[in-house]
């Protein structure tokens, strides 16, 4: 028996896990440092000593403990590209060698300066502060930090998260399931399908576990991979960055070649022990597959088929998600503007309510002296029957910070307390219908007056846009009714306001004014973090990058898979019914007629895959009830997803049938040549 297809199953695994171990150093450099083993968070309270200070005693535990203690900050100007990392520098340790060497990142679209801790007193203290070391060096880092008057919380970092083995699987669970569903349809058909090998090992007397041990061999052909592919990869790793991190991307990959490797041998023992029970006799007479491993072979595309369609529906998101980011546009108008990270649960001794209150009050406080700006995107109703669109409610303080235009070309500002609503150009919304719509809900709670005299128009040009805190939302809303609402902290409820506050929908304008807001509210202890809008829309960019590139290596290694698979199928249905196959055409029956049983299944797949489409973009889809928000890039996206999903089964169908017909040509021809 040739062992092409087990032989190509133990090819696969040390190629992807390259690919998992790159992908895995990559976010592991970007987010921080290589070789990290804890982190410890640091949050300002009243009376923290200086920077000088600070910076002093954790140069001491450093060299105490011979660690290396690490604070990196990012470049506002370039934040995804461009950082800064602050290092102690006891002598022996990493800091000392990359404040001499420099520090070698492993992607090179990120650049790292190192600069010494004492560089503190130019920077913001607080944050993670990441530790090379061993777990004194953290409780110690912690303790310093402590005694600086920082309140802290610190975690060790897991082995597999130091390696990048957690970053490598982040996200790309539909692609290790494509790959190892193919590997293992191809250890069974390459055992249980073609039993001849086994039959013959078995006629020399060989016992089935001295039978399993001779298969076990060819796990050769992943030790002969690794030592061909090493210096290829060793050269690309060079000409990338430098061979920077290789021996964590080395240890990655071979994490990463173990566990791939357990299920494929997992499957090739199980099928040999199969194959050496059956009869010898009727195996090496016609070393025909059994009909169950055909069944399991056409079976495993099911499965593939249906992790192709979810790896075609996130491809489009993720495009969807990097798409709406406009980059260098988007960081200039996010400006300085700072977003609160919210407490989730209230204090001791105070209720849910309480707490919320306290919130709302401070958020309408710092609304009213201009600190902080309302940019809150929700779905409203339209007005007319049960529609729904999208309405950005904003505030003064936003307009001075964002240009919009009316149909006329003048920028929009406040002039008095009135509501108005705008709507975007050349839009088919009723208006009229729209502000009812508005003032029985959203704005109920504004006076009567403001609800009976409300102005707008429509905008000049569309384009608004909206702090967007995390992927799940548009930074830039295209089709909104924008509407401006002065004295936004009498309009909504405390409730409300607390609401959009740990959603992002109310931003500060700047970091000094949200620390001077957080004391003179004395809430310090209701918010975990202050994140720049400008630096967390950076970081959900570069993410979005990096979720594109994972989803178009699961998009072609699934439609590979679902393509090897079909060939597979068909090969060994065509081998077991081979006769009868040749019998019909002989006799003159057509094509279709003699393939009637693979024709059937391929429809059955078809509809199996259709019905996987549908359902999944009807679960993607806004549809208006607020369950999926129409604000989510990746919700808009789904009927683009819808559309290239049934477009690749039309293409694997029209693919499967071709294999099919030149199956039965080969058929035809071998058994007419008498063979």
């Amino acid at each position: 028996m040739r062992m092409r297809s087990v032989r190509l199953a133990y090819v696969i695994p040390p190629l992807l896990a390259v690919v998992l171990a790159f992908l895995g150093a990559t976010r592991l450099s970007e987010s921080g440092v290589v070789g990290v083993s804890g982190v410890v968070t640091a949050a300002a309270e009243r009376g923290t000593t200086s920077n000088g200070r600070i910076a002093a005693s954790l140069e001491d535990v450093a060299r105490r403990h011979q660690a290396t203690v690490v604070r990196t900050v990012a470049d506002r100007s370039a934040p995804t590209t461009r950082r800064t990392t602050l290092v102690t520098a006891a002598p022996g340790t990493d800091g000392a060698e990359w404040l001499q060497d420099g520090y070698a990142d492993f992607s090179p679209t990120v650049r790292t300066a190192v600069r010494p801790m004492a560089a503190l007193d130019r920077y913001d203290p607080t944050g993670s502060y990441e530790v090379i070391g061993d777990d004194g060096a953290r409780r110690a880092t912690a303790a310093a930090l402590r005694a600086a008057g920082f309140t802290t919380s610190s975690e060790t970092v897991p082995v597999l998260d130091r390696l990048g083995v957690a970053g490598g699987i982040q996200d790309t669970s539909g692609l290790v399931g494509c790959v190892v569903l193919g590997c293992a349809t191809l250890c069974l058909v390459g055992t249980i399908g073609s039993p001849r090998r086994t039959a013959v090992r078995g006629l020399h007397g060989r016992s089935a576990w001295a039978i399993v041990c001779s298969e076990s061999s060819e796990v050769r052909t992943t030790v002969l991979v690794a030592l061909v592919g090493a210096p290829v990869v060793g050269l690309v790793l060079w000409c990338h960055n430098g061979l920077a991190a290789w021996t964590t991307f080395a240890t990655s990959a071979a994490v990463f070649v173990a566990a791939l490797l357990i299920p494929v041998a997992a499957v090739h023992v199980v099928g040999t022990l199969i194959a050496a029970r059956r009869p010898i006799a009727a195996t090496l007479r016609g070393a025909r597959p059994p009909g169950t491993i055909v069944l399991v072979a056409q079976a495993a595309r099911l499965p593939a088929l249906l992790l192709l369609v979810a790896a075609v529906f996130d491809l489009t998101a993720a495009v969807a998600v990097a798409r709406s980011d406009s980059g260098d546009r988007e960081l200039r108008a996010a400006g300085e503007a700072v977003q609160l990270w919210v407490t989730p649960d209230p204090r001791p001794g105070s209720t849910t309510q309480d707490y919320w209150d306290r919130i709302g009050a401070f958020v309408g406080a710092a609304l009213d002296r201009h600190d902080a700006l309302l940019t809150a995107a929700v779905e409203v109703g339209t007005g007319t029957g049960s529609g729904s669109t999208t309405a950005l409610f904003v505030d003064s303080e936003y307009l001075r910070h964002q240009d919009l235009r009316a149909e006329n070309g003048d920028r929009i500002t406040v002039t008095d307390d009135r509501i108005a609503v705008w709507t975007p150009p050349r839009s088919d919304l009723d208006r009229a219908a729209v502000i009812r719509a508005l003032v029985g809900w959203e704005l109920r709670g504004a006076p009567d007056e403001q609800r009976r005299h409300i102005g707008g128009g429509a905008l000049r040009s569309a384009g608004a846009y909206t702090y967007a805190a995390d992927s799940s939302a548009v930074s830039w809303l295209t089709d909104a009714v924008v509407v401006i609402v002065p004295d936004a902290s009498h309009v909504f409820t405390p409730d409300q306001l607390g609401a959009w506050l740990s959603t992002g929908d109310v931003v500060f304008t700047s970091e000094a004014a949200a620390d001077r807001a957080i004391d003179a509210a004395d809430l310090g202890d209701e918010f975990s973090a202050v994140v720049s809008v400008g630096q967390a829309a950076a970081e959900r960019r570069r993410q979005a990058e990096t979720a594109v590139g994972i989803a178009v290596l699961a998009t072609i290694s699934g439609l590979a898979v679902v393509v090897v698979l079909a060939v597979i199928g068909t090969t060994a249905h065509h081998r077991r019914h081979g006769r009868r196959l040749f019998t019909g055409i002989a006799a003159g029956r057509p094509s279709v007629r003699a393939n009637g049983d693979l024709l059937l299944s391929e429809c059955l797949l078809l509809a199996t895959g259709c019905v996987a489409v549908v359902n999944r973009w009807w679960r993607a889809r806004p549809d208006g009830s607020g369950a999926v928000s129409a604000l989510d890039p990746a919700a808009r996206a789904a009927g683009v997803g819808g559309a290239s999903a049934a477009a690749v089964l039309a293409l694997l169908s029209v693919v499967a049938v071709a294999v099919v017909a030149v199956s039965t040509r080969a058929v035809v021809r071998s058994r007419g040549a008498g063979s």
